[in-house]
């Protein structure tokens, strides 16, 4: 049978949307990067944009290899100011989520979405704002809750349906329509019941934990890029860690508690006492290796390494944060700076998810008459039905009929004798 780790690495999660802190940052530079070549040369090619001279230009992006004067480009975001705006209004789905009365797992899974779209897709490209509620919409057919898209919107405020349709194919593209996320809180459960069996735990401290760990699960690890990194037990247990350092250890001890004996015991390893030594102690020298493999202490060290790196990161965006990302003063001094600065440089062309999707509707049936329209496709109109008729055969034309009447004339006694002269 597949360990849960097998098991997990055949995931989508894992396959896809699992990188290493290296990984992601380049991902998000290049990411950066192709937006601002794109949105430059779309800014470029307007003709307004030659005589807009309040709009604050940068030299950086607005090079000109031929010394000819270049339209005056706006300053674009930066990777890492890219991130910081992809956390906030990650807080904003938790509180919209919230507002909307949701479950921990249609607002994690939502979260989950949105931060992975925003991976290989440009905040400066599609709105953020209209993003977050595809996400959460999305992410409640994802988790089985199927609601009204007329109610959905109405919850939020909108009038307009079109408004969350709008991107929901375009946020599938983002996620490589890969739309199961793995969440830690299961794996919380299953944790306070192994811890609930010990002898000499106390009931108290154990819901304590919980509840800790549990308000620490729904917001640390979605604001954060824990799920890029870490797998799901791993999140788990550095959350139980923050909230009861003590129990997670004691956790992990028990996990990993396999010590392999000397080799003089006999435990893992046959007799050697002659051809006398029964079979049946083969394998246990095999099995111990096994157990040491997946349960030792060596691999306690290094799980016990990456909780704690885990636990650093949750340990930035606690659930006390919220407050943070609400407050005014920090929204005005942090945030509000980078959004003038998107509503200047964001895609003229595919802000506008409604509009975006009727263009590419109208350039779809464009395209679908056009090829209808092809005469080498569609063919005369007799032709059809003569392509119909050749599913049973040769097309019934009229020359194949006096073709075949030919024959029978031509066997001299015509049509008196149909089946031909005497035997």
């Amino acid at each position: 049978m597949a360990t849960e780790d097998a098991r997990y690495r055949q995931t989508s999660q894992y396959e896809l949307w699992s990188f290493s802190p290296t990984q992601l940052a380049d991902m998000r530079e290049k990411t950066n990067a192709a937006a601002r070549a794109r949105i430059a040369e779309r800014l470029s090619s307007l003709p307004a944009l030659s005589n807009n001279t309040s709009t604050p230009a940068s030299s950086v992006n607005t090079p000109d290899p031929d010394g000819a004067s270049a339209p005056a480009l706006p300053e674009f975001l930066t990777a890492a100011e890219e991130a910081q705006l992809v956390t906030f209004f990650t807080s904003e789905l938790l509180r919209a989520g919230d507002h909307a009365e949701m479950t921990d797992e249609i607002k994690a899974t939502a979260a989950a979405f949105f931060r992975r779209f925003y991976v290989t897709n440009s905040i400066m490209t599609y709105p953020p704002q209209e993003m977050l509620i595809v996400a959460l919409f999305f992410g409640c057919k994802a988790e089985g809750s199927f609601v009204s898209i007329s109610d959905f919107v109405k919850t939020f405020g909108k009038d307009n349906p079109e408004e969350v349709l709008a991107g929901e194919f375009l946020l599938c593209q983002g996620l490589r329509f890969a739309i199961d996320v793995k969440h830690p809180f299961r794996a919380l459960r299953g944790a306070l019941m192994e811890l609930a069996a010990l002898p000499d735990v106390d009931r108290a401290r154990l819901g304590a934990a919980e509840t800790r760990a549990r308000e620490i699960l729904r917001f640390s690890p979605l604001i954060t890029d824990a799920y890029f990194h870490y797998t799901p037990s791993q999140i788990m247990l550095a959350a139980l860690s923050l909230a009861d350092r003590g129990l997670a250890e004691r956790l992990i001890t028990e996990t990993f508690h396999h010590v392999t004996p000397p080799p003089d015991s006999g435990a893992d390893t046959p007799s050697a006492s002659g051809t006398d030594a029964p079979s049946s102690k083969k394998p246990t020298a095999r099995s111990g290796e096994d157990k040491a493999q997946i349960i030792g202490c060596h691999l306690r060290d290094k799980v016990l390494g990456t909780i704690e790196a885990c636990r650093d990161m949750l340990a930035k965006e606690l659930p006390e944060r919220r407050e943070h990302w609400t407050n005014k003063a920090v929204i005005k001094a942090q945030i509000t700076p980078l959004r003038k600065k998107l509503n200047k440089c964001r895609d003229p062309e595919r802000w506008n998810l409604v509009e975006l999707q009727r263009a590419r509707r109208q350039q779809a049936a464009k395209k679908a008459d056009s090829e209808d329209g092809d005469p080498d496709d569609r063919g005369e109109a007799g032709n059809s039905l003569q392509s119909d008729a050749a599913v049973f055969g040769d097309p019934l034309t009229a020359s194949a009929r006096d073709t075949k009447r030919r024959k029978v004339l031509s066997n001299g006694k015509g049509l008196d004798d149909p089946f031909g002269g005497p035997l």
